[in-house]
């Protein structure tokens, strides 16, 4: 056995000191948020802009929260179904948008498997969805961050979440409206 000399067995035991690293997320201003109307106004200019795959994917976002890669790995099958299985939870599609995204495969000669695919056959990048959305604001006169791909879920979350209110408030006043015609004092 080779002996360590004693200036090495002094380094060798010392702790090691690494740098702080820089922190992954640095703080700033939140993004802003999207408006319904701003997002009605971007899918009408990604239609001009014949920008389809960006229409389709902030329609996407907004109707069903899904994430940029869940959309990007959707296939002609799931579409098909009208339920997509995520991660997370299963998601399902408006029939128009069920429609708008099985014209597009077939346009593209896709009839089965992934359907945003280029013409090498590999699926599309996140680069290129997120450029074109960029694109759609911009011609629109929004601000970028505005329109990130999570802007874009919190403006679902956010609808959903204010539906599923304006629901509940109507079902309680119509089963209280209920039980004052079946109990109240003039029945």
């Amino acid at each position: 056995m080779q002996e360590i000399p004693r200036s090495q067995e002094r380094i060798q035991r010392r702790p090691v000191v690494q740098a702080p690293r820089e922190p992954a997320f640095i703080p700033g201003p939140a993004p802003k948020e999207l408006t319904r109307d701003q997002y009605l106004e971007m899918l009408k200019m990604a239609k001009h802009l014949r920008k389809e795959l960006a229409y389709l994917a902030m329609r996407m976002f907004v109707s069903t929260g899904i994430q940029l890669q869940e959309f990007l790995a959707l296939t002609v099958e799931e579409v098909q179904t009208g339920e997509i299985t995520t991660a997370e939870r299963t998601v399902h599609l408006p029939d128009s948008l069920r429609e708008e995204l099985l014209d597009y495969a077939r346009r593209n000669g896709v009839s089965s498997g992934a359907i945003f695919v280029g013409k090498t056959g590999a699926i599309t990048s996140l680069t290129t969805v997120r450029e074109q959305i960029r694109a759609v604001s911009k011609a629109v006169g929004i601000e970028d961050s505005a329109t990130c791909t999570r802007t874009l879920q919190r403006l679902y979350e956010t609808t959903r979440a204010e539906l599923m209110a304006e629901t509940v408030r109507r079902l309680v006043l119509e089963q209280l409206d209920e039980e004052q015609r079946e109990h109240g004092w003039e029945s």
